[in-house]
């Protein structure tokens, strides 16, 4: 098992003990053990669903512990981050899909979380075009 995968088994497991410092602490060293290891493999998809999963296990905390713009911010983190790597033409084909790919993965939440807690007519605007545009962009496929 890879050190990101027990930090971040550690990290849930505090969480479900409700030993929240604990697990905001595992989930910020997953984060920075997968960024270390995407740096050096950024076509790792294993690697980024886990980088997008530990940003999203912090948002939940932090909506837990009442925090709704921490938790916020850790949501929009994943999907800005998506967002750029799908837009860089440098990047491979491969990686540009499977971050359009990932954008809906990183969107949802965001857009769930915006029905929970309110959100500038800016912001929801700004995240619904989105969401319609990354409907459009997904390729059917046969």
């Amino acid at each position: 098992m890879e050190v990101w995968q027990i930090l971040l088994l550690k990290g849930n497991d505090s969480f479900n003990k409700q030993q929240l410092p604990l697990a905001e602490e595992y989930y910020h060293q997953a984060i920075e053990c997968l960024e270390q290891l995407w740096q050096e493999n950024i076509e790792d998809c294993e690697l980024l669903m886990a980088w997008i999963s530990a940003f999203h296990n912090l948002a939940v905390l932090y909506e837990e512990q009442d925090q709704p713009k921490m938790a916020f911010r850790y949501l929009q983190i994943p999907h800005q981050r998506m967002a750029e790597l799908s837009q860089q033409t440098q990047n491979s084909e491969d990686l540009q899909f499977v971050a359009l790919r990932s954008l809906k993965i990183t969107l949802m939440p965001l857009l769930a979380f915006s029905k929970k807690h309110p959100a500038c007519d800016g912001c929801l605007s700004s995240l619904n075009k989105m969401a319609m545009a990354v409907n459009a962009s997904q390729p059917v496929m046969h």
